[in-house]
């Protein structure tokens, strides 16, 4: 299944951003002033004579939308089975490592669809409120502080929370006790 996976997706990986950004190859980049309520002064870079007229705000909310979608279906997906394998482990092979593991899957599932769920909001309100005198106007400047914090945030929140990552600790009764029935397979 990997090689598949790596056969199919290495190509689309270079050819994913082109479907975003294909209206931009004819386009000339420029410095905006931004409009009220930002003061006087205030710019931006832009861009005009796009392709077809096309905005990336449109493009950013399906594609934010669209791997929302994708997320939570293989987070369900997920979920159904580790029920289904679950069901099969007999009561004394239940541990609390399991128990963590799919609370540690959750959070993290929590946290991605609460990220998307942002992104989404802010392009909803960049496409609604631009250039209005509305001050959701300013989120402009905070959605690229959201970006970094979920490419921050979601993977720090699996390490944090998964047992995988736990440091096992050894005690030292235990390590005696091995040393000590090891020296005395090799006396005998």
């Amino acid at each position: 299944i990997n090689s598949i996976l790596l056969r199919v997706s290495v190509p689309l990986i270079w050819l994913y951003p082109l479907c975003f950004t294909f209206f931009l190859i004819p386009a000339v980049g420029v410095c905006r002033q931004i409009s009220s309520p930002y003061p006087l002064g205030a710019i931006h870079i832009y861009y005009a004579n796009a392709a077809f007229g096309l905005r990336n705000s449109y493009f950013y909310l399906y594609n934010t939308i669209a791997w929302l979608t994708l997320a939570i279906l293989a987070n369900i997906l997920l979920f159904l089975k580790v029920a289904k394998a679950r069901a099969q482990l007999i009561s004394f092979q239940k541990s609390a490592v399991s128990y963590k593991a799919e609370l540690s899957i959750t959070i993290t599932t929590v946290v991605m669809i609460f990220f998307y769920v942002i992104n989404g909001g802010f392009i909803i309100i960049y496409v609604l409120y631009y250039g209005t005198s509305s001050y959701f106007s300013f989120l402009v400047i905070v959605k690229a502080f959201a970006n970094d914090a979920e490419t921050c945030v979601v993977p720090w929140i699996f390490y944090l929370t998964h047992p995988v990552f736990k440091k096992k600790a050894i005690s030292s009764d235990l390590v005696f006790s091995t040393s000590s029935f090891k020296r005395r397979i090799n006396n005998s």
